[in-house]
């Protein structure tokens, strides 16, 4: 009796967790939260060389989104985005802290890191690194 109401509280705190990750909306939903905007936003400027698609996406929010997920026990909210017709490899992982006011970023190209943006640090750039081979 005991260890069935245990599990039964183990599987409502999964199931909960789990209401929580897919109540996260898409990235260009998230972005028109000024806080999250902003510091999105903060990540590319004075960036040269950008990805064209990238250069769309910063302007005009065009991309195959996915929605958001919490990341590292809820610390981090985590989202990705990838090129219009040509989602293979290449995707910009966006990792905010929840309320948005910092955040990182990390580009892959045809499946590898082509940069990252915002100078996460080692955990932060485990997290984006362990996004891209998900």
């Amino acid at each position: 009796m005991r260890r069935t109401a245990m599990l039964l509280g183990l599987a409502a705190i999964i199931v909960s967790a789990q209401a929580v990750a897919a109540a996260l909306p898409y990235l260009f939903e998230r972005l028109r939260d000024p806080a999250y905007n902003a510091g999105f936003t903060a990540l590319f400027r004075g960036q040269h060389h950008l990805a064209p698609w990238l250069r769309g996406y910063l302007r005009d929010r065009n991309g195959v989104d996915t929605p958001g997920r919490t990341v590292a026990g809820g610390r981090y909210e985590l989202y990705a985005v990838c090129e219009p017709h040509n989602c293979a490899g290449n995707f910009l992982y966006a990792l905010f802290v929840p309320g948005g006011r910092k955040a990182w970023a990390m580009l892959t190209r045809d499946g590898r890191i082509e940069r990252f943006f915002g100078a996460p640090g080692p955990y932060q750039r485990a997290l984006l690194v362990a996004a891209a081979k998900e």
